[in-house]
This record gives structure tokens, C-alpha cells and sequence, in this order.
């Protein structure tokens, strides 16, 4: 199946999920009001459910939600509490990616730190997890002696970051991707 049937597919379900919910959301306190069974408990559990509801709704829209542009500058919204990045394309030095589908993971390595607090310098603990930048990170820090690497990982948005790693593919002229990332945009423009 290509990527971006995928997407279409995504973008679907997540509306068919969105209404489902909403009408049961509806649907409930309407069934409660007819039958004229206004018990303490039923109103209480009522009122559980809908809350349970609620909050399956912004789960969801959060696990789906990614905004971005890009063209000097990429803006990028990562889930409704996530986080919002702008950062200049000249200033990404390396893209990577892990696991598939879904469940893809863009690694995106900066040359400076901006005024955001989910940008974080690489340390021994992320060289730990993530082995296979030991080879790339001593290339990175060659090049710059004196200045750090840092990092953000985007997470969310479903097959929508696939999408979003071609127009970073396409903008970020200077930055280096690794063979996992140009296979995953290889597979998107398929």
C-alpha cells in the first residue's frame, strides 16, 4: 500500500472515530433523559463515562495532530501538547529515522540550541539509547569543536510524518540524512 493512501486512509478513520464518539457522546444523557430514570448512581456513572469519553477523544486528536511549513523556517506542531518547534533549515545538520509505519520516529540533529525547552543536547544517555549515531556524532562534532549537538524527536501524526520528512528533505539542503531516512522517503514518493 502506498504512503499516501495510508494517509488518506488515516485521515478517514480519524473522522469516523471523532463522529462515533461524538454521538455516543450525544447519545448517552439523550437515552438517560427518556427513560426517566434520574437515580444518583446512573447520573454518576453518566457522567464518568462521558468524562472517559473526553478524554479518548484528546488522546486521540493528540496521537494524529501534526501541523507543519516549511520553507526558510520549519514550523512544525508536534500533537496538541507536544511541541511546537520553528527552526531555521539552514541550522539542521542531520535527519534520521527509526521504525516504520506509524510508528515512524524523525530525529532531527540541530547545530544550535533555541528558545525551546523540548530541544535537548545529545549526552551520553541519548548516545546510549540510540546507538547508531556514535558513528555520525563523531563526524558532527569534528566539524565543530567547540559547539554542541542538539536534538528533537517527532513522534506523532501517524503516516503524516512521512510527508513531513520529504519537505524537510526538500528544504534542508545542508543537512545530511542517513540511508534509514532516504529509504523512508524513497517509499513515500513511490
Amino acid at each position: 500500500m502506498s504512503v499516501n493512501k495510508a494517509i488518506r486512509k488515516q485521515k478517514k478513520s480519524y473522522k469516523r472515530f471523532m463522529l462515533t464518539m461524538s454521538f455516543i457522546f450525544l447519545l448517552l444523557p439523550t437515552m438517560l433523559y427518556f427513560t426517566h430514570i434520574f437515580s444518583p448512581f446512573f447520573i454518576v456513572y453518566l457522567v464518568f463515562i462521558e468524562f472517559l469519553i473526553i478524554l479518548v477523544m484528546l488522546i486521540k486528536a493528540d496521537k494524529e495532530r501534526l501541523k507543519f511549513k516549511i520553507d526558510t523556517k520549519m514550523k512544525i506542531v508536534n500533537g496538541i501538547w507536544g511541541g511546537r518547534y520553528v527552526v531555521p533549515c539552514d541550522k539542521v545538520k542531520m535527519v534520521h529515522t527509526y521504525r516504520e509505519g506509524k510508528d515512524l520516529r524523525i530525529i532531527i540533529i540541530l547545530r544550535n540550541k533555541f528558545r525551546n525547552p523540548k530541544i535537548k543536547i545529545i549526552g551520553p544517555q541519548f548516545i546510549r539509547k540510540n546507538r547508531w549515531i556514535k558513528k555520525y556524532y563523531e563526524e558532527l562534532k569534528s566539524e565543530d569543536i567547540y559547539n554542541q549537538c542538539y536534538y528533537f524527536i517527532i513522534y506523532k501524526g501517524g503516516f503524516m510524518k512521512y510527508q513531513l520528512l520529504d519537505d524537510i528533505y526538500r528544504n534542508c539542503v545542508q543537512a545530511y540524512f542517513t540511508e534509514d531516512c532516504i529509504k523512508k522517503i524513497k517509499e513515500y514518493r513511490k
